[in-house]
Order: structure tokens, then sequence, then C-alpha cells
């Protein structure tokens, strides 16, 4: 029975995150999140909300996402300015130090695929507890782009500790994916990203206008996957100029370039699509003499681009998008 009144499962765990887009991406794309939801800024310019109820600096802001991370747990993400901000990462030794296990069939496979992940550093090679209490738990430690501590773990049924007690350990039963709602088979492949499905759906029913984005413009880019050669199509900020389609390989400032540029530049061709027009295109880097003009542009029309290149030692593609013939 339960000491807690009414308490029935725990809800969501929460970590606030140097860079809120960098990680709903990782999560995503290289975890298999969904994206639920996100809200912000939670602020109080004036008053002491942000403490009394968060326990933050008055002048504390916050953005916030909510992500299904596979079939039990929901995860919350915070990105907060704050005037008093320590952005010092504890150590697992330290107080308020922590980690994320995630249950995996295979430790060693699903190490290998993080090993590909730029910016993700596995801590050594997994390896299997061979007594004690927990003999036959094959772990291995990692660590994402942003340096959260996280795990891969298999702990088989019938650990040695079940023999001393009643407790069980909630182990899963399910697939990642079982909880998932079952799509129409629809024409097109998509990010497996909620949050640009939506926007997809958004651009195409109000003529290109996205609440979440305002007056920024926005195209939708379909490009042909490197290795599955499906359909992909990914919502960008682009910038027009002098009649120009230009797009910026930002990537949120994250160290690698987006799936969307590599599957772009290796196929050589993409479709474009504008409230009314689709068309094909084809890659055309811009020369590098042009790219402070055109990132003082970009960022006029959208602020969130004057944070990106400071995130990262990467130079940013700056890639024209020349039309080459209207779309059947």
């Amino acid at each position: 029975m339960s000491t807690l009144p009414g308490a029935r499962a725990v809800h969501h765990i929460a970590y606030t995150v140097p860079d809120l887009e960098q990680a709903v991406t990782f999560f995503v794309d290289v975890i298999g999140a969904e994206l639920a939801y996100r809200l912000g800024p939670v602020e109080d310019p004036e008053g002491d909300w942000m403490t009394r109820k968060l326990g933050v600096h008055p002048r504390a802001s916050a953005h916030i996402a909510m992500l299904r991370l596979g079939p039990v747990t929901n995860l919350e993400l915070f990105e907060y300015t704050a005037p008093d901000q320590d952005r010092r990462r504890p150590r697992n030794s330290d107080w308020g130090g922590h980690h994320l296990a995630i249950h995996v069939d295979d430790v060693d496979k699903a190490a290998a695929h993080l090993r590909e992940v730029p910016g993700v550093t596995i801590l050594g090679e997994p390896e299997t507890i061979t007594d004690g209490p927990i003999a036959g738990d094959r772990w291995v430690y990692f660590t994402t782009p942003w340096g959260l501590h996280m795990e891969l773990i298999n702990m088989p049924a019938g650990m040695p500790f079940e023999a001393t007690t009643d407790t069980r350990l909630y182990a899963p039963e399910e697939s990642w994916d079982a909880h998932r709602p079952r799509p129409e088979k629809a024409s097109e492949s998509v990010n497996a990203n909620a949050f640009n499905r939506r926007v997809i759906d958004e651009f195409r029913a109000s003529d290109g206008r996205v609440a979440d984005f305002g007056d920024v413009p926005l195209l939708l880019l379909s490009t042909s996957g490197r290795r599955s050669g499906m359909t992909r199509t990914t919502p960008l900020v682009h910038l027009r100029h002098e009649g120009r389609h230009i797009v910026f390989a930002a990537n949120g400032g994250a160290d690698a370039h987006p799936a969307w540029y590599r599957n772009l530049m290796a196929a050589g061709a993409g479709t474009v699509e504008l409230p009314g027009r689709r068309f094909a295109v084809r890659p055309v880097p811009v020369p590098a003499a042009e790219h402070e003009e055109l990132w003082n542009l970009q960022c006029a029309q959208d602020a969130n681009f004057e944070q990106f290149r400071d995130r990262t030692d990467r130079d940013i593609p700056v890639v024209e998008l020349v039309p080459v013939e209207a779309a059947q």
C-alpha cells in the first residue's frame, strides 16, 4: 500500500539542459522519444513567482519540452536562463549527480549504434557483473553531446537478489514502440518527430503560416535518405534574398551537420514546398565571402540564429536551393 495518499506512478523525470533544441533533437532522433509539447517562456519579470514556486532566481526564465520516452516514462526538459546560473555539471560522485538508464535487448549493439552519433562518448566497453546481487547485469555508461550521463543496461529476470526479497524491479515486457498508435500508411516518410509532423501539417493547412514560428519564413524540404532511400520532409527556416532561397545547416548549433543537409548534398537534389508551389531544386554551396552578410540577414529575421555559431566550432554550411524544374 502506498504511503503517499493516492499515489499511482512516477509521472515524469526532469533534467535541465544547456540547449533545449539540441536535447529534444537528440532524444527524438537518436533515442526514439516523442515530443508531446513545448511551452515557455515560463517567467515572472516583475514578481517572485519563480522563487516561490520553483525555487530559482526571481528573474529566471525557462523554456520546457515534455517527451514520451518509451512505453512507461515521461521526460521533461528545461532550458533556463538565470542571473545566478551555475553551469558546472555535477559528476556522478557529487551531490546532485545523476544518470538516466535505458533497458535494451543488446547492450553491445546499442553501444555500437551510439558510437556513430557525433558528440556521444561511450565510457569504456560494456561489461557483465559476475557476482553479487545483480550478477548477470550487462551495462555501459555514455554521455550525451551536452554531457548528461546515461546508461545502457540489460538486467535479465532471475537476478540473485530476488532470492532474498519479494521486491521485484520493473522489467519491460513490451517493446519500446508498443504504446504508439499505428498510423495509416502515409504517402511520404517524414521525420519521426511529432513536432515536425505538426509543423508540416500546419504549414500545409495554413498557407505556410505556423504559430510557433510567427513571421519567420519556412519552407518544407524533401530529401532522399542516403541509406534508406526513403523520402524525408523537414521544415526549415529560410532566407529569401534577391530571389534566392537560402538555407543554413545550423542544426541548432550542434557539432554535426543535420541529416537533411547530408542527404541533400549526397543526392544533389531535393524538393521544396512553399505555399501554393512545389518544385525540384539542386543545392549550390554559397561562397564563403557571402556568408557573413547572409548570416546577419538571417539573424535579423530569426534571433535564435544569433546563438548557433557560438555553440559549435563547426563551419555552418550555407546553401542556395536553386530551382531546376516544376515538380509533377
